[in-house]
């Protein structure tokens, strides 16, 4: 009887370390790898840039509604009923195409997004390039994003973040 239970706490430590070596486990944090990393700094500037620009465009057809009504408003008294309606018409005319000027840019489906998913889409495969490489070359078994909202807990040594954020500067495909 001694025999086996000596024989069965051998076998549970050894599969107990070849489970501890074999499985090695990781995590990052995506939200500041994004934040800090170069290639995701230049998009975003890029994005910003393209926004003000449309919100620039936008900003010049409120200046010209505003102008419009207040002109419309300081010549309502003197002007005939074809005068008030053609008024009226260029400034509903010109407020539903600031209307759709800013779904355009900035609706669900708008500029704003596919320009962003198209900056956004390399960075994100090349990161997880990086990752699966990064994964390989140290064998993790799993690799965990405490963004993602997963992880309750975890030491601070099993963090690559900033292996990861080192590892996107100089990846090459």
């Amino acid at each position: 009887m001694k025999k086996i239970v000596i024989l069965g706490l051998v076998l549970v430590g050894l599969f107990t370390a070849a489970f501890a070596e074999s499985d090695k486990i990781a995590y990052i944090d995506s939200d500041k790898v994004m934040r800090e990393s170069a290639d995701t700094i230049e998009a975003q500037k890029v994005l910003m840039d393209e926004k003000t620009k449309w919100e620039n465009e936008i900003t010049e057809m409120d200046q010209e509604l505003e102008s419009l009504y207040n002109d419309y408003e300081s010549k309502k008294m003197i002007l005939t009923e074809a005068g008030k309606a053609e008024a009226e018409e260029k400034i509903t005319s010109l407020s539903q195409q600031r209307q759709a000027k800013v779904q355009e840019y900035f609706g669900e489906s708008g500029l704003f997004i596919q320009k962003q998913n198209e900056l956004l889409s390399p960075i994100l495969q090349k990161m997880q390039a990086v990752i699966d490489k990064v994964a390989v070359e140290n064998n993790y078994s799993m690799v965990l994003d405490v963004a993602a909202g997963t992880v309750l807990y975890a030491k601070p040594s099993l963090d690559i973040t900033d292996l990861i954020i080192a590892e996107l500067e100089t990846y090459t495909e």
